[in-house]
């Protein structure tokens, strides 16, 4: 499932040089016929492929997640989704395009998300992915250790407090 259709991908972009770089034979393409055309297709399936392998890689986003995003943070996608799509469909004109503006226009969304894959950024949403960059604190307590019955323990003059030895909070 694509994140972003043709009309988002019309919106965001000139409808005549999307028609030009969806077409192969030279016949200007409606902006109504873009939503069936292949090419265009195909492009906006190769970008959501893209983000999906970039941001459900470090677990903070899920698919599901990523389409159930709504209002500014369901723009945001659109808005990197069709960006890349235009670099595939650019990239199938690499004699009329320079690699350099192939480059420049990808390297811009795959920036973006490589912030939100590192928890850099993150889509509005759940607390969840808020909280999944975060460090959490875990390990036994004070409670854990006396149970054990350990040396220090038995010895509880020749050892340093288990206070002193264990992190803040959990003595």
């Amino acid at each position: 499932m694509a994140y972003a259709s043709s009309s988002d991908l019309s919106a965001r972009f000139d409808v005549r040089i999307i028609s030009d770089l969806a077409s192969d034979d030279g016949t200007q393409i409606t902006e109504g016929a873009l939503a069936t055309n292949s090419k265009v297709v195909a492009a906006l399936a190769d970008a959501s492929g893209r983000i999906d392998s970039a941001l459900t890689v470090a677990r903070i986003y899920s698919t599901t997640d990523l389409a159930a995003l709504t209002g500014n943070s369901l723009a945001l996608l659109k808005r990197i989704t069709c960006e890349l799509a235009m670099a595939f469909l650019i990239g199938r004109r690499q004699e009329k395009f320079l690699d350099e503006a192939i480059a420049r226009v990808e390297q811009k969304s795959e920036e973006y998300l490589d912030r939100l894959r590192k928890g850099e950024r993150l889509f509005g949403g759940s607390e969840e992915a808020k909280d999944a960059g975060l460090p959490s604190v875990d390990g036994p307590t004070a409670v854990d250790y006396s149970n054990l019955n350990l040396l220090p323990d038995r010895t509880h003059h020749y050892y340093p407090s288990r206070a002193s030895r264990l992190p803040l909070g959990r003595g």
